[in-house]
């Protein structure tokens, strides 16, 4: 899947993360997304998977992602911090893709998942993906969170946490959802720069 319009990186000027970057993570970066996911704590890392999976299946897991879906990566300088993917490779039907997302625990709760779901759901919607689908465990109370926000409503099914975001209604969303960071600038010229206050 390529990006048709969206524009990235963004740099995000905000005060608790004055050189958060959003950008596009391509194959060269496997290293930086196999240490991020290393770095999540033991609960963070479950809630990601759905419990403990090996290196090798960790590394052959990142590889696919990269190769064959939309990955998001947040930088904190050059540190990656949080990232969100776009599954619709294999069984996935028409018009829908997976989500998958996980944020260190030092970055949660400072609107790093709102501009990545944000940017995740206009990927979506240039991609002509209708439908967004969140799966999580039950106990990730902060995924759930998020996916209301942007309007999923998440039931149980088979011992996990499942929602669909619908994708023009949840990019409605993302515009007060970030109205809230109250953005100063979107400059054009193939960079979008998204400064934040408080």
């Amino acid at each position: 899947m390529v990006f048709k319009v969206l524009q990235l990186p963004w740099h995000v000027a905000a005060p608790s993360q004055p050189d958060l970057t959003i950008r596009r993570l391509e194959p060269r970066d496997r290293d930086t997304f196999v240490a991020h996911l290393h770095e999540l704590t033991f609960d963070d890392f479950r809630d990601r998977f759905n419990g403990v999976v090996s290196d090798h299946w960790l590394i052959d897991y990142v590889e696919k992602s990269l190769a064959e879906a939309i990955v998001l990566g947040a930088f904190d300088g050059g540190h990656l911090v949080a990232v969100s993917e776009l599954h619709c490779e294999g069984g996935t039907p028409d018009g829908f893709g997976e989500s998958a997302f996980s944020v260190a625990s030092s970055f949660r709760r400072k609107g790093i998942g709102t501009l990545l779901i944000t940017a995740l759901l206009e990927a979506a919607n240039e991609n002509d993906v209708h439908t967004v689908i969140v799966e999580t465990g039950p106990q990730n109370v902060a995924m759930r969170e998020l996916a209301r926000k942007f309007g999923a409503s998440m039931h149980y099914e088979d011992s996990m946490s499942v929602g669909q975001i619908d994708v023009a209604h949840g990019l409605e969303t993302a515009e007060c959802s970030i109205a809230k960071f109250k953005p100063i600038v979107f400059q054009p010229a193939r960079v979008e720069h998204l400064k934040l206050t408080a």
